[in-house]
C-alpha cells in the first residue's frame, strides 16, 4: 500500500522542464541587456553634456582673458598676436600650437582626454575675434567644437 502511495505522489510532483528554464533565462537576459544599453547611452549623453559645458566655460574664460589683455596692452592683441593664438592663465598670448593651449576642464594644461584645444583668430580687417574650442568626443569617433565670436573695440 505504501509503495502505491509513493508512486502516486511521485506522479503528481511536477518540476520545471529544461525548455521552461531556458526560456526564463532568455527573457531575463534580454531585460538585463536592455537595461545595460539604456544605462550606457544615458551615461555617454551625460558625459557629452558635461564636456560641452566645460568647453563653453573655457571659451567664455578666453573671452574674459582677451578683455583683460586688451585693457592692459592692446598692442599684444591687435598688433603682435600670432594667428591663431590662445591666452594662458598668466594672461600671456601664445600661439595655439603651444601645449599650454591644450587644457583640461578646469583650464590647466594636460595631455589626458578630454583635452580641449583652444584657439583665437582675429577676423581679417575687423575687431571681431573667433574663439574656438575643439575636443574629441566621449566615444572617440568625432571631434566636437564650440565656437563664439566676440567684437572688441580698440
Amino acid at each position: 500500500m505504501r509503495l502505491m502511495l509513493r508512486k502516486s505522489l511521485a506522479r503528481q510532483e511536477h518540476g520545471d522542464t529544461l525548455v521552461e528554464v531556458l526560456i526564463a533565462m532568455a527573457v531575463i537576459s534580454l531585460v538585463l541587456a536592455g537595461a545595460y544599453v539604456t544605462t550606457n547611452r544615458s551615461l555617454l549623453a551625460a558625459r557629452d553634456a558635461q564636456e560641452r559645458g566645460n568647453a563653453l566655460k573655457l571659451v567664455e574664460s578666453q573671452i574674459e582673458q582677451l578683455k583683460g589683455v586688451v585693457a592692459n596692452d592692446p598692442d599684444a592683441i591687435f598688433v603682435s598676436a600670432p594667428s591663431p593664438f590662445c591666452i594662458i592663465n598668466t594672461n600671456a598670448v601664445t600661439t595655439s600650437t603651444d601645449p599650454k593651449c591644450k587644457v583640461d576642464g578646469s583650464g590647466n594644461p594636460t595631455t589626458v582626454e578630454p583635452a580641449y584645444e583652444l584657439g583665437i583668430v582675429r577676423d581679417a580687417g575687423t575687431d571681431t575675434f573667433t574663439i574656438t574650442n575643439r575636443w574629441t568626443s566621449v566615444r572617440g569617433d568625432v571631434t566636437n567644437q564650440v565656437q563664439m565670436k566676440y567684437r572688441m573695440h580698440q
